[in-house]
C-alpha cells in the first residue's frame, strides 16, 4: 500500500468515526514571557469540547518559587466545576524542583480538584522546568548554539539524564 493510499484509508475511517460522534479535541497551549531578569510568566490554555480555561504563572528565576498563580474557567462542563479554579492560587510558594508535580497532583487533583486544571498545570511546569535548566546551562546563548550537538549533550545530561534517547545513560 503507498503513502497515499494510506491516508486516504485513513481519511475515510476518521470521516466514518465523524458520522458516529461529535468531533473531540482537546488543545493545550504553553507559552513563555521573561517579563525581567528575575521573573518568567508562564501562560497555558486548555480547550476541549467542555472546558476552556487558562493559568498564569509567575517564577522566581533564582529560587525557582512560584511567586504568583491564578487561574480563570471560562466554559466547564457543570457549573459545579468552577469552584476548582481557587486552587490554583495554592501553587503560590512551591518551588519547582524534583517532585513538584506530585506536590501540584495533591492540590490540584482528587475528589476535591479537576484532573484537567492538573493536566493544563503540569504542561505548564514542565516547559517552565525545560526553561529553567536551559537559562542555567545558558542554552538560549550565541555560544551554546555553536557547539557541536555531542558538546550541547554532554553539558544538558547533567540536568536531563535518561529523559530521552539523546540524554540516556550509557550501561
Amino acid at each position: 500500500m503507498c503513502h497515499f493510499s494510506f491516508f486516504i484509508f485513513i481519511f475515510h475511517r476518521l470521516s466514518d468515526i465523524k458520522l458516529i460522534m461529535d468531533f473531540i479535541f482537546r488543545t493545550i497551549n504553553s507559552n513563555v514571557q521573561e517579563i525581567s531578569q528575575e521573573e518568567l510568566l508562564i501562560m497555558s490554555q486548555l480547550t476541549d469540547f467542555a472546558h476552556i480555561f487558562e493559568v498564569m504563572l509567575v517564577i522566581d528565576l533564582k529560587t525557582k518559587k512560584i511567586k504568583e498563580a491564578t487561574g480563570k474557567y471560562y466554559k466547564t462542563p457543570y457549573k459545579v466545576c468552577m469552584k476548582t479554579e481557587k486552587l490554583v492560587s495554592h501553587l503560590k510558594g512551591l518551588v519547582i524542583n524534583k517532585g513538584i508535580l506530585r506536590d501540584i497532583q495533591s492540590v490540584l487533583s482528587g475528589k476535591n480538584g479537576c484532573v484537567h486544571l492538573y493536566e493544563l498545570v503540569e504542561n505548564a511546569i514542565k516547559l517552565a522546568s525545560t526553561i529553567l535548566i536551559g537559562k542555567h546551562i545558558n542554552y538560549f546563548s550565541e555560544d551554546f548554539k555553536k557547539l557541536p550537538d555531542k558538546e550541547k549533550i554532554r553539558i544538558s545530561k547533567q540536568y536531563l539524564k535518561n529523559t530521552c534517547y539523546a540524554y540516556k545513560e550509557e550501561e
